[in-house]
């Protein structure tokens, strides 16, 4: 009980923060612009050093992946603290199916977009530096070339508009408190120590079976489709 509650009060934290955030970023717009800014209207690609992707992106991605939630973005990447490979949608890690993941990275309609030698994190691979400072949340220690080690990559996916992202773990914090909902909108929950949506609890349960088999019929296609237009 005594983890629950520092748990909820770093939440509650976390929350007071990204209102403030919002707040600041409305404040600019009625300043700027004379008019506010709706949270739909937030792209990642105006947080600097977020990239958007040219990748296909399968229907049922998220689904087949393991995640159930509603909200509009959703990470999908290894963690720095435990090196599983998950999701977070602005809640704790969530982990999930890795082979079915690196079967997506490295598919020819994906790996040429995100290489393992530029974006090693996105694999789970991460150098001894690295696995040193992520015990410091997001690298708060020095290495031993005096440099703060990178936060690890992850693949962002707007749901809504089935855009990819490629950008590190300190860029999804910032936008999942600028949209994501109040406490009052869709309250967290813990389950097994993890705080998370209420659609995420049963996150063990094993997707649909034959969904991964849809995942990658699909970027075969999509890889043809690709090599056939490219040979015209």
């Amino acid at each position: 009980m005594g983890v629950h509650r520092e748990r909820l009060r770093a939440t509650k934290a976390y929350g007071h923060f990204g209102a403030g955030m919002k707040t600041a970023l409305q404040k600019w717009a009625l300043e700027k612009f004379g008019r506010e800014i709706p949270v739909a209207a937030i792209s990642p690609s105006a947080i600097d050093g977020v990239q958007s992707l040219r990748i296909p992106v399968p229907p049922m991605l998220e689904e087949a992946l393991g995640y159930r939630g509603t909200l509009r973005f959703v990470e999908f990447g290894y963690s720095a603290r435990t090196h599983e490979f998950g999701y977070c949608d602005g809640g704790d890690h969530i982990p999930s199916d890795e082979h079915l993941w690196l079967r997506f990275l490295r598919h020819p309609a994906v790996a040429a977009h995100l290489p393992e030698n530029r974006y090693s994190t996105l694999y789970g691979v991460f150098d001894r530096n690295q696995q040193r400072a992520v015990a410091q949340l997001m690298g708060t220690r020095l290495n031993s070339k005096g440099r703060y080690p990178k936060p690890p990559y992850r693949l962002l996916l707007d749901r809504e508009k089935r855009q990819p992202y490629i950008c590190r773990t300190d860029h999804t914090t910032l936008l999942f408190a600028l949209t994501g909902p109040g406490d009052k909108d869709q309250p967290r929950i813990f389950v097994d120590g993890l705080l998370m949506n209420p659609a995420c609890q049963n996150y063990k349960v094993p997707p649909p079976i034959g969904l991964a088999s849809e995942l990658m019929k699909w970027l075969d296609d999509q890889l043809r489709l690709i090599q056939g237009n490219a040979g015209r």
